[in-house]
């Protein structure tokens, strides 16, 4: 595993300096941290469907849990207290939004580069974020080379494409070049070694250029529709919405759409209406702004981008095909079947064929969303939505609603802010847990919960913000259970359930008859059930496993005696468990014939208090709470592992948690209760 990581870190085609930078093992895209690839690998390359929706939310709670994310969020928490009224906004994207400058001057000495190589027969134009504006600041710079007809040795795509891949290979200008041939569209993806920056470089079709000339024009008309854009860019990109569920492109479509039905900007059709054409390929590109009234004075980029989640989060995209040209929505089946129902396409579909002298395939509307792109109406844009994708773009539009709709969370901004961009996706993780997590009839016996509002979740994910983060988890504050009843096993401080780890313990015919021999036949009287004692041995040595094996440091916070009996043992206890020290990995269970299975496991404990603490791999940041649930007639002993309120690994499959709780089991599996008596020196 070591080894793979490396070397993934090591191809890397982000910038220099930046050395846990990674690959994706399936698909090669490039990441600034292997963090950020391994959620991206969780998300888009799920092979099992029915494991596609707890990997999508597995994949966003790990980059959330990432020291980097904590640290920014920090950051832009600290930022957005100190900005002035009414500026939150506008610091949010200047924090996220990317060096404009720097990615022209990139393209400039790129072009350049190019069409010197190339002797005057190509044309290199940009497209994408650097022309519309709305770069981040990891973002690439994308480019389409035109080959110069006009040119007597003009050469073809194919040729264009191989002459590029030569030339960048060969050139000490550009670095980790990759072809990808087999895409929709034909790409070479390298970086620009002197900047360090990402380029795409396609060139067998000129239509993203038009089309980022038509959005770059549109938020040049006025700032609040080039803040509504980058904000919701942003958004999306933050719960990674961008590139795992959709396309930066559909979400410019959606909000060119949402812009029509709020009649702020009128019909592609209409924008077309009356001015020549410009053919591309058969597609009509031209369009004019002169007869669009302003953005009334009233409106503000919040309404701009409450109206957005207003309307997708109601938005029933499975039935409906959202048509940009046409400013509404068509019936998916209907769209293209019924004849002279979208006459417009028919042509559009004629006039490509024509132009490319072969058969084009037609609108895809064999997919969860059908988005038409605003200007070549055979493209779906939201073909690449999943249906599991799909139910989680939902679940973030329907959480933003919300919020947008809290009269207290918008009154202070901060935690709006805040919210949106990362509370929002750990408030949709716990009720997942909750949701789906759990089974049928547990959820059934559990009583109503409190709802929560959004404004109690932003006060929650303000002060976990705040926590320090360990290598492999978040640490949240604990809060201290305010009654007996807080740490029930089916109801949590915060009103929300945890998922929770569970194993049970009952006697077997050898544990009654060690009991029997070794114990009760020393025993001058009994007024204890075999049962009692047996659990009473059991848990005295889950505590002494706990705290002299495990090294766990241990805080007792619930213990339910039965009032019939003070003095007998409690029914149910509860601990606090913390540790900075991971003592279960790699811990041997083997049985060995020179020493008793508690020694032997007590002297690898006492290993690794000595040589893990120097290494960072062991260091962990583990709390939550361990209950032992004692049945009415001592036949079964049940542990109960549950996550502290706002950890975002929760009991995820690699938390450290879940780890140790994996190896706990294996110590109870192994360890012979004979030796327990034993070695426990067990009194009654």
């Amino acid at each position: 595993m070591t080894s793979d990581v490396e070397s993934r870190q090591t191809k890397s085609n982000l910038p220099l300096g930046q050395e846990d930078a990674a690959n994706c093992k399936v698909c090669d895209a490039p990441f600034k941290t292997l963090q950020e690839c391994l959620a991206h690998e969780l998300l888009k390359h799920t092979i099992k469907p029915q494991k596609k929706l707890r990997k999508c939310l597995d994949a966003v709670t790990k980059l959330f849990a990432s020291e980097q994310t904590q640290s920014e969020r920090r950051l832009l928490e600290a930022l957005l207290v100190q900005s002035p009224p009414g500026q939150q906004l506008r610091a949010v994207l200047g924090f996220y939004a990317g060096n404009s400058a720097a990615l022209a001057e990139c393209f400039q000495e790129v072009r350049k580069n190019i069409q010197n190589q190339m002797q005057g027969k190509v044309k290199v134009y940009p497209f994408g974020s650097l022309v519309t504006g709305l770069a981040l600041k990891d973002s690439d710079i994308d480019l389409y080379l035109e080959s110069i007809h006009g040119n007597s040795n003009a050469i073809s795509h194919s040729q264009l494409y191989k002459r590029t891949n030569s030339f960048l290979r060969r050139t000490g200008c550009f670095s980790d070049v990759i072809t990808i041939r087999h895409a929709r569209v034909p790409i070479i993806r390298c970086k620009h070694v002197a900047s360090g920056l990402r380029l795409d470089i396609s060139m067998s079709s000129p239509n993203s250029t038009h089309n980022s000339r038509f959005v770059a024009e549109l938020l040049n008309r006025d700032v609040r529709l080039r803040e509504l854009f980058l904000f919701l860019k942003i958004w999306a990109k933050k719960l990674m919405i961008i590139s795992n569920v959709m396309t930066s492109y559909c979400l410019i479509t959606l909000i060119i759409y949402q812009l029509q039905q709020q009649r702020h900007l009128p019909t592609i059709k209409e924008l077309q209406s009356g001015i020549p054409v410009l053919d591309i390929g058969g597609i009509n590109y031209a369009y004019s702004f002169e007869r669009v009234p302003a953005l009334p004075a009233s409106l503000t980029t919040f309404d701009l981008v409450s109206g957005f989640f207003e309307l997708y989060s109601h938005m029933d995209f499975e039935k409906k095909m959202l048509s940009p040209y046409l400013g509404h929505a068509l019936d998916v089946e209907a769209a293209f079947t019924v004849p002279g129902n979208f006459p417009e396409y028919n042509a559009q579909v004629l006039a490509i064929e024509t132009a490319m002298q072969e058969r084009i395939e037609p609108f895809n509307i064999e997919r969860c969303v059908c988005v038409q792109d605003p200007f070549e109406l055979t493209r779906n844009v939201g073909q690449s939505i999943s249906q599991t994708n799909l139910y989680y773009l939902n679940q973030c539009l329907a959480a933003a609603n919300e919020a947008c709709n809290d009269t207290k969370l918008k009154s202070t901004p901060p935690k709006f802010y805040d919210y949106l961009l990362f509370g929002l996706a750990e408030h949709l993780v716990e009720e997942h847990r909750l949701e789906h997590v759990l089974p049928a009839k547990q959820r059934k016996q559990m009583p109503k919960k409190e709802v929560k509002t959004v404004d109690a979740v932003a006060d929650a994910v303000a002060v976990e913000a705040k926590a320090d983060v360990a290598s492999t988890t978040v640490a949240a504050k604990a809060d201290e259970p305010s009654s007996k009843d807080d740490r029930k096993p089916t109801v949590t401080d915060n009103s929300c359930m945890p998922l929770m780890h569970v194993y049970t313990l009952t006697p077997t015919n050898n544990d009654l008859k060690t009991l029997k021999s070794d114990v009760l036949s020393k025993a001058r009287k009994q007024t204890k059930s075999i049962y009692y004692l047996w659990v009473e041995c059991y848990v005295d040595a889950i505590k002494d496993i706990l705290s002299h094996i495990y090294a766990l440091s241990m805080k007792e916070l619930d213990a339910n005696v039965p009032a019939t009996d003070t003095n007998a043992l409690p029914l149910n206890m509860t601990w606090q468990i913390s540790t900075t020290l991971d003592t279960w990995s790699a811990r041997n269970f083997q049985r060995s014939t020179r020493q008793s299975f508690f020694a032997q496991q007590l002297q690898q404990t006492v290993e690794f208090s000595k040589t893990r603490p120097q290494n960072p791999s062991y260091v962990v940041n583990m709390r939550g709470h361990l209950s032992l649930i004692i049945a009415e007639d001592y036949k079964e002993l049940r542990l109960e592992l549950q996550p502290m309120p706002g950890d975002a690994l929760g009991l995820q499959r690699h938390s450290p948690l879940t780890k140790f709780f994996k190896s706990l089991k294996n110590m109870l599996c192994n360890y012979n209760f004979k030796e327990k008596v034993i070695s426990f020196q067990y009194e009654r």
